[in-house]
């Protein structure tokens, strides 16, 4: 049988109102299916951005107090 003499069949043995939320729940359900794989892949990409960010303010904080142990210890020697 086909996916439309199915719904067929729902919306003849059921009452309308329970085939109209049985076939609501079904798309709901579908459209979480397809794009499921889309927010797991959002979420990667979100995660790998942030954790380069992360990375960067790191790497300038240690910059920085690299820079400010050069300006002591050169300031010390004047």
């Amino acid at each position: 049988m086909e996916l439309e003499s199915y719904i067929d069949q729902i919306f003849k043995e059921l009452p309308f109102g329970i085939a109209i939320a049985i076939a609501i729940f079904l798309g709901i359900v579908l459209i979480i299916w397809l794009l499921l794989p889309l927010w797991v892949l959002l979420i990667q990409w979100n995660t790998a951005k942030i954790k380069d960010e992360i990375r960067t303010l790191v790497d300038i904080m240690e910059k920085r107090g690299r820079d400010e142990k050069k300006k002591s210890v050169s300031g010390q020697k004047d």
